[in-house]
């Protein structure tokens, strides 16, 4: 095997001898073919990226002599061969047997254990190939070395978790040893040192970090020294317990949900490198500029390089698809997890969550929210000392103790000098170009012959990232030369003799236009419809909305594809695994917007109204079936496409869509732990004096919210509206609805214990759904039949409504209302003693809650298991498995059904009185510091025993 070792050093072995590539030009060649293996280079690329100074016939003389000096010393006559060349290109074989160490820290996972990273990491003896200076050499050199210290940062958490003091001082010190300021290495040495008592060595490292970052003209965070300060008090009390052994050591994923671009970052190392140090210093970082100018891709790469920085991760809120400034505070809430606290504002339960975490929170595209974003910020930091935010907008947020750095346009060459196409790959405007050009138009490449016209196109564009990229993708329609002609009589810039005088904003917009004026009428339409769409899109979706009135459905596809090749729509490959989705960026979304404004704006609107309003009635029965999981996911998806919808029909006076909207919404709001939003959107919609006519989409909107109700025990506040409902399905002689109404009357009626008008209710929903034949929803109001046994303690009726309810749900396989009987049923069971078939039901009812992610549900069954372990006299198992409920009701924020709360406090009591306290707390906070995955394979795991 050929062993290829290029960190720290440049040294090739075959089976434990050296291979001697003796010049330096020759080691510089092969280590680019073996670290982009599988890759076949042309020929003049090669020489002129290896000797860009010297002339196009001297620079590919040298290659030939370097190729043939790397194959005079590699190993003859191979079983396969080394390396792949002919009169065009060169590569080295990814098929030939060989290692490399950097390939070896590219393929290093996330969910790596210690051990493993330890092994992989001391390969890594140094920088890439110290000594050489090519510009390829020191991009690839910074890229390995963040993976390295990425990596680093994760083995100094694991150690420090493991408590592994020995291996920590050894590695601390080799990562100190390489350079840099690895901050987290002099943290994870002082934890060491302390944990061995000796604080004398806590101080000299503390001063240690100290100097060191002192030569980068910064101070230590005040995560170090806030560690620095508790260590030296005594408050931080660390164990010198023995390493944890090798089968109970746990992986971690990265705490980021960082979307990972699938274009290539070019350039832009110094400004990274400002803005990770202006976060060192700051709290608030905002990245201003006009739309285009890679705002984004900034953030995202400089909090990529923060990720191991911050213990409680990084952590991405896009807003590009939001409208409404209210729904700010939910959609930071929904990028972390975190759920609403009933009668609670967001903005209180995000501080409250905020306040224990050490994060970085990156709001993304603020511009069209800025107050709303500007007043969570201000709120959140106010309150939460370990939060740093770093936002993008087009303008500052203008609140005290932001800190405003706006984003450059990529590098330019001058435009009055002359240079060797092979010298200008150097500006990051032109290598982007080049790059973006090859990308679509594989033969393309920078000549000295089209240098010129790269020039003018790159300057035109006033360095712009957007506009760079919209140009490059034309290569594939017409040359270099006809697009900066094209540029010259657009900008009217070789009459105006100032290259510099249009503001960035125009340039941008004159950018767009031009692409807007290059595609075809056809293009130009459907561009404008795809306005409508808040957020991402199906194909299907822009074949049902803008395959109407001048285009054909048929013509959507092609047209679609063709302005995914101009790079005006995205592939949006995050979502890939749900299907394909596109979407535009922001900056063309709101120009298509202005376009369609100006032409068929309230057509595509409600033709984008008709079909959402169509998607959420086709998921409706869905959701009550087998494949309820996948529809859920389809509506989760397409949410804020939804909640545009709903504003349009109210903007535009089309209530009856909007009632039929949030009606059809009913299941998937409360499945998916939406509950808050949808009480407040239908409070809001049913209260406009348009919708309060007596109508059946009314009633049906009225129905989904007493719905939504239900489980927070509110039907008795809705008595008013429940009455109207059960007045409006006799006036309209809508059965169907007034089945639904009589339904909640008889739950509400539950709430008061007015048991007896409970049941008369509900026995008179029964009987209209079996007239109806809708034996589904019939089989619904069975359950709550039993429900009301079950307050009534009459076990015996309910056990027989419940058992007659279950085989036609089971049929009809609607697993959210099939884990509810279950659990019911076996709750029932466990009373009676009948432990085996008890158990099989609660853990059927666990499986099928968590298969939909219906989190109300899997708490309840975890709670219901919790009864199970009682019974076996598990108690200590019992009080985990309430540690995790506990767990689930808190981070939720959904609380448990009325009966299952009853439970789960009454266990909870017995379960205190039972153990003594430390038994108690032990198995408590196991519970409690579980996710709910592991909680739901504990449950299973200790129930099937």
């Amino acid at each position: 095997m050929l062993e290829i070792r290029l960190l720290g050093k440049f040294e090739v072995k075959r089976d434990g001898k050296p291979v001697a590539i003796i010049s330096r030009p020759a080691q510089s060649l092969f280590a680019y073919l073996i670290l982009t293996a599988g890759i076949a280079h042309r020929r003049e690329k090669l020489a002129g990226m290896l000797w860009p100074d010297s002339l196009e016939e001297t620079a590919r003389d040298n290659l030939r002599h370097a190729l043939w000096r790397i194959r005079k010393a590699l190993p003859p006559k191979p079983k396969v061969e080394y390396l792949l060349a002919d009169d065009l290109t060169i590569a080295f074989n990814a098929s030939a047997d060989h290692w490399l160490d950097a390939a070896e820290l590219e393929k290093l996972g996330e969910n790596a254990s210690a051990d493993q990273l330890i092994a992989i990491l001391s390969a890594y003896q140094g920088e890439l190939l110290p000594g050489f200076y090519d510009e390829w050499v020191m991009l690839e050199r910074e890229h390995l070395y963040s993976i390295f210290e990425h990596h680093m940062a994760r083995l100094m958490s694991l150690l420090q978790e493991e408590k592994r003091w020995l291996d920590i001082l050894d590695w601390g010190e080799r990562w100190i040893k390489l350079g840099q300021k690895p901050e987290p290495a002099y943290r994870a040495l002082m934890s060491a040192h302390a944990a061995k008592g000796d604080m004398s060595k806590v101080a000299a490292t503390y001063e240690r970090c100290v100097k060191s970052l002192k030569v980068f003209d910064i101070e230590p965070s005040e995560q170090t020294r806030a560690l620095y300060e508790r260590l030296k008090m005594g408050k931080e009390i660390l164990e010198t317990g023995p390493a944890v052994p090798g089968k109970e050591k746990r992986t971690e994923t990265p705490k980021t949900n960082l979307p990972v671009p699938i274009t290539s970052f070019i350039g832009r190392e110094k400004e990274v490198e400002e803005i990770i140090k202006l976060l060192g210093k700051n709290r608030l970082v905002t990245l201003t500029g006009s739309g285009g100018v890679g705002k984004t891709r900034l953030a995202i790469q400089s909090a990529n390089r923060l990720i191991g920085k911050f213990k409680d991760g990084v952590w991405w809120v896009d807003l590009v698809g939001l409208n409404d400034p209210s729904l700010v505070p939910k959609t930071v809430a929904q990028a972390l997890d975190v759920h609403e606290v009933p009668n609670q504002p967001v903005v209180e339960t995000l501080i409250e969550y905020f306040q224990t975490k050490q994060i970085l929170l990156v709001l993304d595209n603020c511009e069209h929210l800025i107050s709303a974003c500007a007043q969570l910020a201000d709120s959140l930091l106010a309150a939460c000392r370990n939060l740093k935010i770093l936002a993008t907008s087009r303008e500052a947020l203008d609140i005290l103790g932001e800190t405003i750095w706006p984003a450059p346009s990529l590098s330019l060459p001058d435009m009055q000098e002359a240079f060797a196409a092979r010298t200008l790959n150097k500006f990051e405007s032109v290598h982007l170009f080049t790059d973006r050009a090859m990308s679509v138009q594989s033969r393309f490449e920078l000549t000295d012959q089209n240098a010129s016209a790269v020039v003018q196109i790159c300057n035109r564009l006033s360095g712009m990232p957007l506009a760079i990229e919209l140009a490059a993708a034309r290569v594939k329609m017409i040359s270099v030369d006809e697009i900066a002609k094209r540029l010259d009589d657009q900008f009217n810039l070789l009459t105006s003799g100032s290259r510099t005088a249009l503001p960035r904003h125009q340039t941008l917009r004159a950018t767009i236009d031009w692409s807007y004026d290059l595609i075809t009428e056809p293009e130009r339409i459907l561009f404008r419809g795809l306005a409508v769409f808040a957020g991402g899109f199906t194909l299907e979706a822009v074949e049902a909305i803008c395959g109407q009135g001048e285009l054909k459905r048929s013509e959507v596809f092609d047209l679609l594809g063709r302005l995914v090749d101009k790079s005006l729509v995205i592939v949006d490959q995050a979502s890939i695994s749900a299907g394909t989705r596109f979407r535009l960026l922001e900056t063309i979304r709101q120009y298509a917007q202005e376009k369609l404004e100006k032409s068929e704006g309230a057509d595509f609107l409600d033709h984008h109204l008709e079909y959402y309003v169509n998607l959420v009635e086709e998921a409706e029965p869905h959701l009550e079936l087998a494949e309820q999981g996948v529809w859920l996911d389809r509506l989760e998806l397409e949410m804020d496409n939804i909640r545009a919808a709903v504003d349009w029909a109210l903007a535009s006076a089309q209530i009856t869509f909007a009632l039929r909207l949030i009606a059809g919404l009913r299941e998937f709001w409360l499945a998916r732990n939406h509950d808050y939003e949808g009480i407040e959107r239908m409070k809001i919609i049913l209260s406009r004096p348009d919708a309060i006519q007596p109508t059946s989409a009314r009633l049906k909107a009225m129905n989904a919210y007493f719905f939504i109700l239900w489980p927070h025990g509110k039907l008795i506040e809705a008595q008013s509206l429940i009455d109207e409902a059960l007045e409006f399905g006799v006036k309209l002689d809508d059965r169907w609805n007034t089945a639904f109404s009589l339904l909640w009357a008889g739950v509400s009626a539950t709430e008061k214990a007015d048991y007896a008008k409970a049941q008369s209710f509900l026995e008179q929903s029964v009987e209209m759904w079996r007239k109806i034949g809708a034996t589904t929803n019939e089989s619904i109001v069975v359950i709550h039949l039993g429900e009301v046994g079950m307050f009534q303690k009459d076990f015996v009726r309910a056990e027989s409504l419940f058992e007659a309810a279950t085989p036609q749900l089971r049929e009809a396989r609607d697993y959210i209302y099939l884990a509810w009987v279950n659990r019911r049923l076996g709750q029932l069971l466990l009373r009676r003693g009948e432990l085996i078939r008890a158990t099989d039901l609660l853990r059927e009812s666990l499986m099928h809650n968590w298969s939909v992610r219906d989190y109300r549900g899997t708490g309840a069954s975890l709670a219901a298991l919790a009864a199970v372990s009682i019974t076996q006299q598990k108690m200590t198992h019992a009080v985990t498995l309430l540690g995790i409920v506990d767990t689930v009701i808190e981070s939720t924020r959904i609380p448990l059904l009325p009966y299952d709360q009853q439970e789960y406090e009454r266990h909870l009591t017995q379960l205190r009185d039972k153990l003594d306290r430390p038994t108690f707390m032990k198995a408590w906070t196991e519970g409690r510091s579980m996710t709910l995955e592991q909680a739901v394979q504990f449950a299973l795991k200790e129930s099937k025993q």
